[in-house]
Order: C-alpha cells, then structure tokens, then sequence
C-alpha cells in the first residue's frame, strides 16, 4: 500500500567527523528505530505516561522479560528518550513523551509504521533497483488497502502514522498558504481526516470534507469528532480513480500523487478537473525534490521518501515534473510555496 515518507532526520554532527566515522555512523543507524518500534509496540511510553516506573514494574505492566525490558530501557536512555532516576526508576524525557499516543505531536504512528512495513520495505530495495519493479515485502496499491481492510489493528496503526503526518505538514502549510480564501474544501484520500482538521480549525468559517475508502468511515468520524470539527465535516465514501466528489472549490491532497507512478497520478487529477468549477483549485501538500540536491537533512528527507516510494511504485517528483503532470490533466501549477520541513503547497488551476 501506499506508505507515508519520513519526517526530516535530526541534524547530527557525524558530518563533521571522519570519513570512515560518518558512514559508519550512517550504517548504524538501523538500532535506534527498531528499539523505539518495541518500546512502542508494548506500549512502554504509554505505562510510563502514568508515572516514573522501575524495569521490573515495567516488564509486569507489559507482560514482558524484565531483565530484556531494562536493557532496552538503557538503549532508550542512551536516545534521548528516558531518564532514570535515583531510585532506578525510569521516566520519558519531553522527546521519549511524542511516543505516546494521548499526546498532542505523538508520532507513535510513525514508530509502529517505520518498524514494521517501512522496516520490510527497505529490506528489499536492492531487489527494487535490480529489476526496477515493485517490493513484494508487503502488499502495495490498491490490493494493500484491501488487506488492511481485513486487519483492523494494522489499518488503525497505518492511519494514525497517516493522520500524524497530515496534521504536521497541514499546520505547515496554513502558515505559508491562505485556505481562508476557500469556502469548501475536499480532504481527498485524507484517510482519517488530518489535513481537513487542522484546515477547520484554523479557519472557523471553512467546512469540509474527507474522501476515501469506506472502510475507513468509522475511524474518520471519530478522529474528527476528537479534533472538535465534526460539526463542519462529513465523511465522503469514494474511490478517486472512479471519480471525485463535485461542489468544492479546493480540492486538497496531501501524500497522494507521490504514492502513484505518472499514468495514475494524472487520472486523480483528471477525475479532479471533472469535478471542478471554473474557480476550483487543486492544492498538492507535497516533499519537492530540488533540482539541485546536497547532503542536508531536508534533501536527505525528500531522497528518503522517494527511495519508499520507488519500492511500492510511487515516485517524489521536482517543481517542473509536477507541472508537467498538472499540464496533462488539464490543470497548470500556478505556485509553489515552501511551508517547512521540507514540505510545499503546490497550487493548480484550471488550464
């Protein structure tokens, strides 16, 4: 199925060292999110949420091996994302309590994804680049959905990652880019609802609407209701390679088109311009690839995504390939603008 790209890595001094220091280094890197990924699938974050706990009292509340919970406790002290105390009890620092999943910024999401189908689909990029064709680690495209469909602890995973994203890279945007300008707007293929949320909240006269499969109807009314925008926002059942819903003058997608190679991120777009009115825009919250790349986080953010895409058969595409591929479906970018992170809010108009 389609996977979500990677938040912008921490800045690190590693550049700075040696050669031979840097690359190893990157190598390593591999430890950290799988200790975070089993710190978060017992929900260690979550007990500890509660209070300062010993690995002993841990290992009981998680129904784990206590001597094996206080040596990834020590992996976690070594990341940044616990302390202990005098008494050898440990506690969340304020990065280790974005593991949660009852904070505000959580990305426990991201932490289950990135250990479990991220985690598969990196393990088989060099098959990808030998044959150029998609990873069969996991199931992708419109088959990937169906078999979340049948997993509903996975799917709800997958969606909170999703929702997650959405609502960091939405609040990005709606500080570079004015959404008061529109009346109605389509979350389209917004999965739970992130990007409309936000969009909502920050704009109290907007309303809205999530489109996407059905099968997320139940997950999408709850998440709204909890974002306390409910009252503006409705849950479209649909299918955006069949058509788009009419009557909405933006039609907003975050992480869409890059999920999709050209022939199908153009039928999105066309299935759009079917729907729009003469005012209607097309709004892309999307990674831009530069023309130019260097070695910083940003750059290495955008490369990253595209490598995750390229094993499900999506792709990142630079400013002029976006355009090119608005201009075959009957839309042309009008603007891009940065909104950080290395996000940017590609505006399309009726050609």
């Amino acid at each position: 199925m389609p996977t979500m790209t990677a938040d912008p890595p921490l800045a690190t001094n590693s550049q700075s060292a040696t050669p031979a220091r840097h690359v190893s280094d990157l190598i390593n890197g591999f430890w950290a999110a799988q200790a975070i990924y089993a710190a978060v699938s017992l929900r260690i974050p979550d007990r500890l949420g509660r209070g300062a706990a010993t690995a002993d009292a841990l290992a009981e509340a998680v129904a784990a091996h206590a001597p094996s919970v206080f040596r990834l406790m020590r992996a976690l002290q070594t990341l940044g994302l616990c302390s202990v105390r005098g008494d050898g009890a440990f506690e969340l620092t304020p990065a280790g309590e974005l593991l949660r999943a009852d904070v505000a910024g959580s990305v426990r999401g991201r932490a289950l994804l990135t250990g479990d189908m991220l985690w598969r689909q990196f393990g088989d990029l060099t098959e990808v680049v030998r044959t150029g064709a998609k990873t069969r680690a996991i199931v992708s495209g419109p088959e990937g959905f169906a078999e979340l469909e049948a997993d509903p602890a996975r799917l709800d995973g997958f969606q909170q990652a999703m929702a997650e994203s959405s609502v960091r890279a939405a609040r990005g945007a709606v500080a570079a880019y004015d959404f008061g300008r529109f009346h109605k707007v389509l979350d389209l293929g917004g999965g739970y609802g992130g990007v409309l949320s936000v969009l909502l909240t920050t704009h109290p006269r907007l309303t809205g609407a999530v489109c996407d499969l059905p099968y997320l109807a139940h997950g999408a009314t709850a998440y709204l209701e909890r974002a306390g925008v409910k009252a503006r926002s409705t849950f479209i059942p649909g299918d955006f390679f069949e058509s788009v819903p009419r009557g909405y003058d933006a039609f907003v997608m975050k992480f869409i088109l890059h999920d999709w190679d050209d022939e199908r991120a153009r039928l999105i777009l066309e299935n759009c311009r079917a729907a729009a009115s003469a005012s209607s825009k097309v709004i892309l919250l999307e990674q831009v690839v530069p023309e130019r790349l260097g070695c910083g986080p940003t750059d290495q953010a955008v490369i990253r995504a595209d490598l995750t895409m390229m094993t499900v058969g999506g792709k990142e595409r630079t400013a002029a390939e976006y355009g090119e591929l608005c201009a075959r479906a009957g839309w042309r970018l009008a603007e891009v603008t940065p909104a950080g992170e290395g996000f940017s809010v590609l505006e399309a108009v009726l050609a």
